[in-house]
């Protein structure tokens, strides 16, 4: 059986598709050897490793729906938009990680960050996980809406601003093929960084790497996702990404949105079970 590796894109509160579509993966008891993900995907990916079914609803719907996850709380409590401190309480407290089944797991996890000081993107593995989750927090930290973590002596934060989909970590680590969860529809373009957003990030790190990252970071998700269908031709590569619009956005907070997000993200994925299984087992 080809080696598969598992690569979770994030996108905020949208994440509760990828969260539903993994749901349905362990409930089929789809253990693939390897994963990856950035922003709030590593968070889902959590609980895919440590096999948590009711962790990634909790992850999914419940944490983005609590006051303190997106907006002007989050702003005052924690000087962010995105509100990673309290919402990572929060899914501590009602759906605790299990350490034991996580560092035991046959599926071994690489989370990705920005090193703000070398502007390169590193990857830790599930190893450096701990009680205090600051890998999976300065992994969330998306830029110019959350502070940057210190991590293992450096800042980083969220990997997305190069690495949108860590497709190029998969073929790295020896991956025969992918399967890779999206929260963006077929045909999704990512636009250029508006001028605003450009001076605003100039101003708030004074960084001309980071500055200039923003602006070709459409071009490089276009050029990740670009060797993705050239994958996908070559039967190496299975995209499960919504078929539905249902307005969710990446700020969204509302369970009566989420919820339906979720099961989406289920109920396709139990839909296309027939070819992921047909994916997973045809040798390369």
């Amino acid at each position: 059986m080809p080696k598969v590796g598992l690569v979770v894109e994030g996108g905020g509160t949208k994440i509760a598709y990828s969260a539903g579509v993994l749901k349905c993966l362990l409930e089929e008891k789809i253990y693939l050897p390897y994963a990856v993900g950035i922003s709030s995907g590593s968070e889902v990916l959590l609980s895919y490793v440590s096999r948590q079914i009711h962790r990634l609803e909790v992850t999914g719907i419940d944490s983005a729906s609590q006051k303190g996850a997106v907006g002007l709380i989050p702003l005052f409590k924690e000087g962010s938009i995105f509100g990673i401190e309290a919402t990572c309480d929060y899914i501590e407290k009602k759906a605790p990680l299990d350490f034991m089944a996580f560092f035991g797991s046959e599926t071994q996890l690489d989370i990705g960050v920005y090193d703000m000081e070398n502007h390169k993107i590193e990857y830790f593995g599930k190893e450096y996980v701990d009680q205090s989750m600051t890998l999976v927090k300065a992994s969330c930290a998306l830029l110019l809406l959350a502070k940057p973590y210190k991590f293992n002596g450096k800042k980083y934060f969220d990997a997305g601003l190069v690495d949108m989909i860590s497709i190029d970590q998969s073929i790295k680590k020896g991956c025969d093929k992918h399967l890779i969860l999206s929260t963006k529809e077929k045909g999704y373009v990512r636009k250029p960084a508006p001028n605003w957003q450009q001076r605003l990030a100039k101003t708030v790190y004074r960084d001309q790497t980071i500055e200039e990252n923003l602006r070709d970071r459409h071009i490089r998700y276009k050029e990740q996702w670009d060797k993705i269908d050239q994958l996908e031709r070559e039967g190496k590569a299975l995209v499960l990404r919504p078929e539905k619009d249902l307005g969710v956005t990446r700020y969204t907070t509302d369970p009566k949105k989420l919820k339906p997000w979720f099961e989406l993200g289920y109920e396709e994925t139990r839909q296309r079970l027939p070819e992921i299984r047909r994916f997973l087992e045809t040798e390369v």
